[in-house]
């Protein structure tokens, strides 16, 4: 009874590969632990229905059945640098069609008398029609100002380069394949039907979704994963050195200043029998003892904090007599 609870369980986390997968190109461990990976998973699948939601109201306040690529920018329009980017990669989308088809087409579209022409004219701009100056895109001529948006979207992208150059600098070959590999993993990429499947669309959607609209939720749930490893990450780092500080001004234990204080940490300060240690990590060093664990994977509570810092925000007033809204779940 206890395996088919178990194994039922089991059955909704869809996604534990490319979750793991994800998390190791933004910095995590190889192999992290997989009660990690399922709370990734419930997180970002909560999301994922909140945004869908959310942008199906959004459509219906604009008149429409269909939801469209700017009922999702709308939802995360505060944050620019996630809007630009994500405009940037809508826009070339016809781009990446038209070479897929002329792939498929084989030699004879080389005779064709546009096939000299590069890709890059055929780039479509992505207006949003709550902006300003698309107001006035008659009579405003803003080729600055898209090769300033250009210029910002790709100097994420550049960064995100330049960190995966640092840590694969050291890689064998082996290893930097896997990492390439796992660099393409992805929620929505030929996996249209699972991913439909997975956020049970079906229950709260009368429409069916499109590619595009698929393609957005994959660029975002991507985001997504991103933004709670790297943030998870900095809060290890943070507890690890507040525990390291601790145990070099006092001797003993650790003192618990808060709910989260690394488990390494305070069994590496106290002195505790082997079967209490955790899972990887020794209380004393010996001569004929193992090389010490060179990083620990991420915690469940590591986690849990990062989405808590991430559903931080303040509180509305509803009026001014000091009555308070009911927030909404912030989209990562």
């Amino acid at each position: 009874m206890d395996k088919s609870r178990e194994r039922d369980r089991l059955a909704k986390y869809k996604y534990i590969t490319e979750i793991q997968q994800m998390m190791y190109v933004f910095g995590e461990v190889q192999d992290p632990l997989p009660e990690t990976t399922m709370l990734i998973e419930d997180i970002v699948r909560s999301q994922v229905i909140e945004i869908i939601v959310m942008a199906a109201a959004q459509a219906q306040r604009r008149g429409s059945r269909f939801m469209a690529a700017e009922d999702f920018i709308f939802l995360i329009r505060h944050d620019r640098t996630k809007v630009l980017r994500l405009k940037e990669y809508l826009s070339w989308k016809d781009v990446r069609k038209k070479v897929k088809e002329r792939d498929d087409a084989g030699d004879d579209i080389i005779d064709d008398a546009n096939a000299d022409k590069p890709d890059r004219a055929n780039k479509v701009k992505i207006k949003l029609s709550w902006e300003l100056a698309n107001s006035f895109s008659d009579n405003i001529v803003d080729d600055d100002d898209d090769e300033e948006e250009m210029l910002d979207a790709q100097s994420d992208s550049l960064k995100r380069l330049r960190d995966a150059d640092e840590v694969t600098r050291r890689m064998t070959r082996d290893e930097y394949v896997h990492y390439s590999e796992c660099r393409q993993a992805s929620f929505t990429f030929r996996k249209n039907k699972r991913f439909r499947d997975w956020a049970n669309m079906s229950a709260y959607l009368d429409t069916k979704l499109n590619d595009e609209i698929i393609d957005i939720l994959g660029f975002l749930t991507f985001e997504m994963v991103s933004k709670l490893t790297e943030s998870a990450l900095k809060i290890k780092r943070d507890l690890d050195k507040a525990a390291s500080d601790t145990l070099c001004v006092t001797d003993g234990a650790p003192k618990r200043s808060g709910a989260l204080v690394p488990a390494a940490a305070a069994a590496a300060a106290v002195d505790s029998p082997s079967d209490q240690q955790p899972k990887g990590q020794s209380a004393s060093v010996s001569l004929f003892s193992g090389p010490p664990t060179a990083r620990s994977p991420l915690e469940v509570q590591h986690v849990q904090e990062a989405f808590r810092r991430l559903q931080r925000a303040p509180q509305p007033i509803r009026n001014f007599k000091g009555g308070l809204t009911r927030t909404r779940v912030s989209f990562i």
